[in-house]
């Protein structure tokens, strides 16, 4: 079950997900939760506040492993060949009747560099283009239908997508098909995941039906695999006992665990960008472990946005290494739970000043 999906779970009668029948005002944190417009959905398909800046001169590949310096020179040679064939409308066409567009698949570990090299790729791309992570994406479809989205991305010559993962048959379908319908009109795309593309969906469910969208999926990408350490210099330990965090400023939310998750379970994912960009930091008290697997998807939705904005984070109550039962850790959705507690480690250490960019292991410039 996607985080989108598990939205949608008593909410039957909200046609469309953002215009609910009932006259209750919907809040989020102590924010009004609105539904944002087309023009506010295009204007947030770009790389998120901690990599606003990332440029290839800032990706700095750690000589142990030459396959990070090796992925560098591959994207900076795409970017190249696209700026290259450009200027002439008419080769463009010409080639893109010879070839379909190149589907990049940037395949490693936590904190290797995938989403700095993914933004800067962005960065360096001209042309009509949009950047948005995968949870963002099915996001995005649920606000405004398939075809809706399909419409708003179709035009653009490049599409990035981070942390791209297929965690249940409707989404393996939903985006194959996204993907492959923007290819076939001339859409690149440049993606990154901790998983190959041929192995999406595994330990999610069975994929014996699905096998061929995932393996149609799979074909339209050519992997760079990137080697590693973390450089995101994270205690992703979490049973050490961490340190004293730094205090929150003046203006942050404070609430109870509970009350967020009640609140989480009314509003549709999209509607979280509104409200986190209005945030200078937020305290969750009272935390216990979240038993429930739907709840727990759509936390981990919200704390994707947080961390996209750099909002800092205090959990009050329950260990990072217990807000998540054992099951969930080692189950079909690891890598989302996995990606959250290491976000949150990060935004627990953050003042709300981006003052490092872990992913590329440099200093902000």
């Amino acid at each position: 079950m996607s985080v989108a999906s598990s939205w949608w779970l008593g909410h039957e009668d909200i046609p469309g997900g953002l215009t609910p029948n009932v006259e209750v005002m919907e809040m989020l944190l102590g924010f009004e939760a609105v539904a944002p417009s087309r023009d506010d959905l295009i204007s947030s398909l770009v790389p998120p506040q901690n990599f606003a800046d990332a440029d290839f001169d800032s990706y700095h590949p750690d000589k142990r492993y030459p396959s990070q310096q090796q992925a560098k020179e591959t994207l900076i040679d795409f970017v190249r060949q696209h700026r290259m064939d450009e200027p002439s409308r008419w080769r463009r066409r010409q080639r893109s009747r010879l070839e379909r567009p190149i589907g990049w698949y940037l395949d490693g570990g936590f904190g290797v560099g995938k989403t700095h090299l993914l933004a800067a790729t962005f960065t360096a791309w001209r042309g009509p283009k949009y950047y948005v992570s995968f949870s963002g994406l099915t996001s995005l479809v649920g606000a405004l239908s398939f075809g809706g989205a399909l419409d708003l991305l179709q035009g653009a010559t490049l599409l990035a997508i981070d942390e791209f993962e297929l965690d249940d048959p409707g989404d393996t379908v939903l985006i194959s098909r996204l993907a492959g319908e923007l290819v076939e009109t001339g859409t690149n795309l440049v993606v990154t995941s901790n998983t190959l593309p041929s192995r999406l969906g595994e330990g999610r469910f069975a994929a014996e039906d699905f096998l061929r969208e995932i393996q149609g999926l799979a074909d339209a990408f050519r992997v760079i695999t990137i080697e590693g350490g973390d450089f995101r210099r994270r205690a992703f330990e979490l049973n050490h006992q961490r340190g004293e965090s730094v205090p929150l400023g003046d203006g942050a939310v404070r609430t109870p665990l509970a009350s967020l998750l009640r609140e989480l379970g009314q509003i549709h994912p999209v509607r979280y960008r509104g409200v986190v960009s209005q945030l200078v930091g937020v305290e969750i008290y009272d935390a216990s472990q979240i038993v429930s697997q739907v709840d727990a998807l759509r936390f981990c939705s919200l704390v994707d946005v947080l961390y996209d904005f750099g909002v800092p984070v205090r959990i009050r109550g329950v260990n990072l290494a217990e807000l998540f039962p054992s099951s969930f850790l080692a189950g079909g959705f690891r890598h989302k739970y996995g990606r959250c507690l290491s976000r949150l480690v990060e935004l627990e250490m953050t003042s709300g000043s981006t003052e490092w960019n872990y992913e590329s292991g440099t200093g902000a410039t």
